[in-house]
């Protein structure tokens, strides 16, 4: 990032302006809405945020869409809670939304209106929505509604929406990954808190390794002194042992991997081969990461997103559970394994993630007091190289650049 571009991701970390001017940059960015899973039945809806807009996703028959969380006629918020089920409905005026988003009930509205709810032509502005797996993804990609005090779209807005890519173009190599790995019968189990730090220190920490070994003294530390010949007798993770994949916007993390590795793990769970070989982290800008990991016999995923609530506060969400892709036994004895841990394994799993992050999210609530003063640029180790990529992409959304090509 130039001196411009460093000056505002310091101020975003300590100016609520700054934040939200930050936030709006994301806006036409596909960002992680919610799990299908979340909302199973028809009119299940959710409340998301997305670039720092209220806006809610709702399931309507087979079908998914979202809208901006605002009614288009006194701006009161259409969902009030975080979840729920039932039609589109205003609670200030009982205005009432189809699933395209049309205001099609409106009380008293030929007589206070001059016409038909058809005759207004009042609708939401919509979300575009797309899944993957059962991931769904969400951004502004239509410019807002023309109805009677709506603003106008910046010209960031209308540069970033035009011949904007899909999700699958946005994705890269991972689409085929994440289609193939977030498939589920039963809804993962989920965990969120609150952590009082700008989201950007927190998904950084995620970017890199060398913090393992400090900051993880009952989990990775304990790892690497018993198995030395994994991490070396220092304690740190070897380097020839990081290989670091960049695709688009997104980086990866693959344990003893080399050259190619995303791209033949790709092929592989597009043509259904795909098998678990080792730990993997695939970090999906601007705000995901996908851990992929042994657990005893089992294979385990982690999913975790770090929601921007303000400049000083984040919202973390993660769910984790089994891995889909079959695991070949390798003796009787393996499998009698698997069969007595695997139902045991969640509150194995879920406690130890929850020490994990909260490791992490303590360090971050130590650097928020002073990290608007950080203006200069990190010394960034060979362990660290994702946090510069990280921060060439956000440079790039807060620049305006187009996503695949940079400019």
């Amino acid at each position: 990032m130039d001196e411009r571009q460093r000056s505002d991701w310091a101020r975003s970390l300590r100016d609520p302006e700054a934040f939200a001017n930050e936030q709006a940059c994301f806006r036409p960015i596909w960002t992680l809405l919610g799990l299908t899973t979340d909302i199973p039945s028809d009119n299940d809806w959710i409340r998301c945020n997305l670039g720092g807009s209220s806006v809610f996703v709702q399931r309507f028959g087979t079908t998914i869409r979202g809208f901006e969380n605002i009614c288009r006629h006194r701006f009161h918020p259409i969902r009030t809670k975080a979840k729920g089920s039932g039609m589109v409905r205003c609670d200030f005026h009982h205005w009432v939304y189809n699933q395209a988003g049309e205001a099609v009930g409106i009380p008293q509205c030929k007589k206070l209106f001059g016409g038909t709810p058809r005759e207004l032509g009042v609708r939401l502005r919509p979300v575009e929505i797309a899944t993957c797996g059962f991931l769904i993804f969400g951004r502004f990609s239509e410019q807002p509604a023309t109805a009677p005090g709506s603003a106008e779209p910046t010209e960031r807005e209308q540069s970033a929406t035009s011949g904007a890519e899909s999700l699958q173009e946005y994705l890269a190599e991972a689409w085929p990954i994440l289609a193939a790995i977030c498939q589920v019968n039963n809804p993962p189990h989920i965990a969120c808190s609150s952590v009082k730090a700008n989201w950007k220190l927190l998904y950084e920490l995620t970017l890199e390794e060398y913090h393992l070994f400090a900051v993880h003294p009952s989990t990775f530390r304990m790892l690497f002194s018993v198995d030395p010949a994994h991490f070396g007798t220092t304690g740190y993770l070897k380097p020839e042992h990081a290989h670091y994949p960049r695709f688009g916007r997104h980086s990866a993390f693959f344990f003893k991997g080399k050259p190619g590795d995303l791209t033949a793990m790709a092929g592989d769970c597009r043509d259904g081969s795909y098998r678990p070989s080792g730990y993997r982290i695939l970090q999906i800008f601007p705000n995901l990461l996908i851990n992929h990991y042994q657990v005893l016999q089992s294979w385990y995923v982690s999913i975790t997103q770090y929601v921007p609530e303000a400049h000083d506060r984040t919202s973390v969400r993660s769910w984790f559970f089994q891995a889909p892709f079959p695991i070949e036994a390798r003796s009787w004895f393996h499998s009698l394994l698997r069969r007595i841990t695997e139902p045991w394994l969640p509150f194995f799993v879920g406690p130890n993630l929850r020490r994990l992050t909260g490791e992490d999210h303590a360090v971050c609530e130590t650097l928020q007091p002073i990290a608007g003063q950080i203006t200069a640029s990190p010394l960034l180790g060979g362990e660290e190289q994702r946090i510069g990529w990280f921060r060439q992409a956000y440079g790039a959304v807060l620049g305006g650049e187009d996503p695949l090509s940079g400019k």
